[in-house]
């Protein structure tokens, strides 16, 4: 009996010293001003370095980048009423594109100061898919116009890389 307790305490307590050591749960996107949609990417980087990894966003022409950090988080700040491509490039590895569209975003949620979208992103090798591109955004997000429910639609589909001409 008395091993039995024993062993019942050391594994509850394997327990606990795991939930506090453990990584902390991921923190919430940071707070966006007015008119702005706070969006987190988070990469699967299964094991390989963030460093070299390029996030591109594209808004009505502009562009700007970032990178994300350690754990793969990457923050963005998107406006209201925008759709934005967002391009996830990373050598040796095939370039992924999701379309972020905040028109449509509830009233309660534009009106609130944290309305927020989160994702995910793995980025895969292109290994023997050399010469191959995705054929558009693997991912898009909208919002339904009547209820402005999230409306995710992926598409993973592979074409060959168009060859472009260099002409001076």
């Amino acid at each position: 009996m008395t091993n039995y307790i024993r062993n019942t305490a050391t594994f509850c307590l394997a327990i606990i010293a795991g939930l506090l050591f453990s990584n902390p749960a991921a923190a919430l996107p940071p707070a966006a001003p007015e008119g702005l949609v706070a969006l987190t990417a988070w990469m699967g980087l299964d094991g390989a370095y963030s460093n070299d990894i390029i996030v591109e966003v594209n808004v009505n022409g502009t562009k700007d980048w970032s990178r994300p950090d350690l754990e793969g988080r990457v923050d963005l700040l998107l406006p209201s009423g925008a759709v934005a491509l967002i391009h996830f490039r990373k050598p040796g590895h095939l370039t992924k594109t999701v379309s972020v569209d905040t028109h449509n975003l509830p009233e309660s949620a534009t009106r609130s100061k944290q309305p927020a979208i989160s994702f995910g992103v793995k980025l895969e090798p292109a290994g023997d898919k050399g010469g191959l591109a995705y054929a558009g955004p693997v991912g898009s997000i909208t919002f339904d116009e009547v209820s402005g429910n999230m409306v995710i639609a992926q598409d993973q589909r592979l074409v060959p890389v168009r060859q472009q001409t260099v002409v001076f």
